[in-house]
C-alpha cells in the first residue's frame, strides 16, 4: 500500500501544479485586463476551468491505467483529488462578478 500512497501523493503535485499553472496564467490575464487590454472576465476563466477539467480527467484515466489493479479506494481517492483541485482553482480564481 504504501507504493499506492507514493502514487497518489505524486498525482497529488501534478494536479497542484495543473492548478498553479492555470492561476498564473489567469493572473497574469488580469494584470493584462487591468491595463485596459482586454475585457472579458469570465471568458479567461471559465475557458481556464474547463481545460483544467479536462486535463485533470485525462491525467486520472492515464494514472489509473498506470495501476495493475485499482480498488474502489484509490480510484474514489483519485476523483476526489480532481475535485478539491477544480474547486480549489475555482474559489481562488472565480470572478467577483459572481
Amino acid at each position: 500500500m504504501k507504493g499506492a500512497q507514493n502514487q497518489l501523493e505524486r498525482f497529488r503535485s501534478i494536479a497542484k501544479k495543473l492548478v498553479d499553472d492555470h492561476s498564473a496564467e489567469l493572473f497574469t490575464r488580469d494584470g493584462i485586463r487591468a491595463s485596459g487590454r482586454e475585457t472579458i472576465v469570465d471568458d479567461a476563466y471559465f475557458n481556464h476551468l474547463d481545460v483544467l477539467g479536462r486535463e485533470l480527467n485525462e491525467q486520472a484515466v492515464q494514472f489509473l491505467g498506470s495501476f495493475r489493479s485499482v480498488n474502489d479506494e484509490v480510484k474514489t481517492e483519485i476523483w476526489d483529488v480532481c475535485k478539491r483541485y477544480i474547486d480549489q482553482f475555482a474559489k481562488r480564481n472565480q470572478p467577483s462578478i459572481f
